[in-house]
């Protein structure tokens, strides 16, 4: 069974929730088709490290697309990092995978099912961003997709999720 990275429910706002996420170790690729990407990350998981050891498969898959209008963009794709592991993970062999992480924090999210096309992932953040500015929460960076399925489970059974960072914004005044 894959294990999925933990976090803490603190709120819904909406069909949306308000989680807190701890520190998260990533092994991540920018900038290339998904296929490619998910086999580089997948190697590193199973052995493709200066220690030859292997990882287990964690969820969710991280992946963030790039924006056409800013060239500067980056899109990735992360696997998340086993969170209990001892030390610092192995050094990815292949230099396109690179080892981050990220401070954790507060995290708006938004889940759904399906295949999670470009337009259903437009969509459910864009419905995302709209429960965000109505509970006066401020994001905090890029919104990024979550996929917690193999590419080999159907639709309907699919958990995809859309999150961002997110901070309390000021305090609304009455009119």
């Amino acid at each position: 069974m894959v294990r999925s990275m933990p976090y803490e429910v603190l709120k819904h706002l909406g069909d949306a929730e308000l989680r807190r996420y701890a520190d998260i170790q990533l092994a991540t690729v920018y900038d290339m088709e998904e296929d490619e990407s998910f086999q580089l990350l997948f190697r590193y998981i199973e052995g493709g490290n200066e220690e030859e050891t292997k990882l287990p498969m964690t969820t969710p898959v991280v992946t963030r697309s790039g924006v056409p209008e800013d060239p500067s963009s980056e899109g990735q794709m992360s696997f998340v990092l086993p969170w209990d592991l001892k030390g610092r993970p192995p050094k990815p062999v292949d230099p396109r995978v690179s080892l981050e992480q990220i401070e954790g924090g507060f995290f708006a999210v938004l889940r759904f099912r399906g295949k999670a096309g470009p337009g259903e992932v437009e969509r459910m953040t864009m419905e995302l961003l709209g429960e965000l500015k109505e509970a006066d929460y401020i994001t905090d960076g890029r919104p990024f997709l979550m996929r917690y399925n193999s590419p080999f489970t159907p639709g309907f059974m699919r958990h995809n999720e859309v999150a961002v960072r997110v901070r309390q914004g000021p305090e609304r005044r009455a009119p």
